[in-house]
């Protein structure tokens, strides 16, 4: 078994350079998510894909979507606006950006009230250590949302830095961006901070409108920090990050063709129901502006090599300013100006436990609270009845000064607890065996239990095989529950059962081959918005979907390196 290392925060200095590794030596990277201690990426109980920050560098990748774009079985629609783009992992379409989740240094980033604004340009890669991305689920550590996948953006320490780092460019349409990072580390004190700013004008798609101005992005800017001291036995660590993304609304709904005397945009679409995608009534077509702010106090304790506990205090505010609005038409006739906000918040504490029983034998366990204060959906507003006339006369605008309601939200507790344990021996040369399992009591949706089973077999240096099982839930969102005005029904969690193989050779120190085969059967799936009144038919659907995944690491030499991946899926389901 490995030597334990403080969870989530990898206070090892430079455990990873990819220049000094051979894609043998990949096979030995540390991480964390898999089971909340240090291990490596083969032994890990977990299919999992890291991205470094050299490849990070060396691929030019800027963005969490760019990274992302480049690893199999993540598939992405990039709609240039609201959320902005919408990642599913293994073919789990629907429930937009709502089954996986989405970390810093082990601390969830997900909207509290379940909107589907994840990645964008708020995820600047510039301070990233490196990217750790498990396939399948891990509901049994991190209960809610990991449910198709996980990705943990690990950030870099003050050491990792040392000094100031300043980068600005610029791009076609008028895409403009600046960086900077500051880190230090002197004595046991240790402090980083880094930001990002980001704006474009974004693409001009002209069959929705030769006029077309939706897909921008004004002045988003990310902002995290984190100051530290490390004593003989302890590590305090008080955090904190903070994001907004002003953008337009892009491409995710038709255009309102009819109302603009345009030509419909085909595919059975009238152009009459639609969003403004081009500049109106002397403003912008729309503002969506999604907003994220964590503080967190940490504090580490390692009395021996065999234990370390970590308690940590997490305050969290999600949400879309009021500054946010959007033009929509129903009829193709009248434009509404509608007024959009939402705000949530969250206050969490964790406390967790690694023990090193021996050299094979290693038990985790934690116990977490939260309480969320979480928006009833979308902020409601009065509406304005009165005119204004446009195109002489025959097409109008109303709503143009509508006022907020007073907010209105729930209280949701969920309390959470887990334990695992993993068992060494040397059985067929090397093999873990591993057990978890979560207990989570939610206020609303009531009890989930979830175990998981690995068996992970290396019986060679060269050769990995992992077999796993495990299930995982999506609780309802919010957003979900309160979609259909007035629903008088209560939505239960989604459910998956995952089946999985994954094997891991190294044909020699220029390439490596990764090979992924894996069952999900989703049930309860929720589906919202049928066709007979928009009623809410609580959770209807059944999902299958069966895969294979692989990837071929290539490494020609230290500066020349590339991959291959291919991905089959077939998915079956029924409402």
């Amino acid at each position: 078994m490995p030597a334990l290392t403080i969870a989530q925060n990898d206070t090892t200095h430079n455990v990873q350079n990819l220049l000094k590794l051979s894609l043998e030596d990949l096979m030995n990277i540390k991480v964390v998510t898999p089971s909340g201690y240090l291990q490596n990426t083969a032994e890990a109980p977990a299919t999992i894909t890291v991205i470094t920050a050299q490849q990070i560098e060396d691929r030019g990748y800027e963005q969490l979507e760019d990274a992302l774009r480049d690893v199999p079985g993540i598939d992405m629609i990039h709609i240039n606006g609201y959320a902005p783009t919408l990642i599913y992992f293994r073919g789990m379409y629907g429930a937009e950006n709502l089954r996986a989740l989405l970390m810093i240094d082990g601390i969830p980033e997900n909207n509290i009230l379940g909107s589907n604004d994840m990645a964008g340009p708020a995820y600047n890669l510039h301070n990233v250590e490196r990217i750790e991305i498990v396939w399948g689920p891990v509901s049994s550590l991190y209960g809610a949302f990991a449910f198709g996948g996980v990705i943990n953006l690990i950030t870099k320490k003050g050491r990792d830095i040392q000094g100031m780092r300043l980068q600005a460019g610029f791009g076609a349409y008028n895409t403009s961006f600046a960086k900077v990072a500051v880190g230090a580390r002197k004595a046991g004190l240790e402090f980083q901070l880094s930001g990002n700013l980001f704006s474009t004008d974004g693409p001009v798609f002209t069959n929705r409108d030769p006029r077309y101005s939706s897909s921008y992005v004004d002045k988003a800017y990310s902002f995290n920090g984190a100051v530290s001291y490390e004593a003989k036995h302890y590590v305090t660590t008080l955090g904190f990050r903070t994001s907004s993304t002003p953008m337009g609304w892009g491409t995710y709904s038709n255009s309102p063709t009819a109302y603009l005397g345009l030509p419909a945009q085909g595919n059975k679409n009238l152009g009459i129901v639609g969003v403004m995608q081009r500049n109106f009534n002397g403003e912008r077509s729309g503002l969506d502006d999604p907003f994220y702010r964590t503080l967190f106090i940490q504090q580490e304790y390692k009395p021996s090599a065999k234990l370390e506990v970590m308690a940590r205090l997490i305050y969290r505010e999600t949400g879309t300013g009021q500054n946010s609005y959007i033009y929509v038409t129903a009829d193709g006739h009248r434009m509404i100006r509608s007024l959009v906000a939402s705000y949530s918040n969250r206050v969490m504490g964790d406390l967790k436990a690694n023990y090193a029983i021996s050299t094979r034998q290693h038990l985790s366990a934690g116990l977490d609270f939260y309480q969320d204060n979480v928006e009833r959906g979308a902020r409601k507003s009065t509406f304005d009845p009165n005119t204004v006339f446009l195109v002489d006369g025959v097409d109008t605008v109303v709503n143009l000064h509508s006022t907020f309601l007073p907010r209105t939200a729930d209280i949701r507790n969920n309390f959470g607890g887990y334990a695992q344990y993993t068992l060494g021996t040397g059985w067929l040369g090397n093999t873990d065996f591993t057990a978890a399992m979560r207990f989570d009591k939610n206020s609303y949706f009531g009890e989930s239990f979830n175990p998981r089973l690995a068996i992970v077999n290396r019986p060679s240096d060269k050769l990995t095989v992992k077999l796993q099982y495990g299930t995982a839930f999506r609780p309802p969102t919010n957003l979900e529950i309160y979609q259909t005005p007035g629903g008088n029904f209560k939505l239960k969690p989604e459910r998956i059962h995952t089946y999985e193989v994954n094997l891991q050779y190294v044909l020699s120190n220029r390439a490596r081959l990764q090979v992924n085969g894996f069952r999900n059967e989703l049930r309860d799936v929720i589906v919202l918005a049928n066709l007979s009144g928009l009623t809410p038919d609580k959770n209807p659907g059944l999902i299958n979907i069966t895969g294979i995944e692989s990837v071929l690491d290539l490494a020609f030499d230290a500066k020349l390196t590339g991959f291959l991946n291919f991905t089959w899926q077939d998915p079956e389901g029924k409402n």
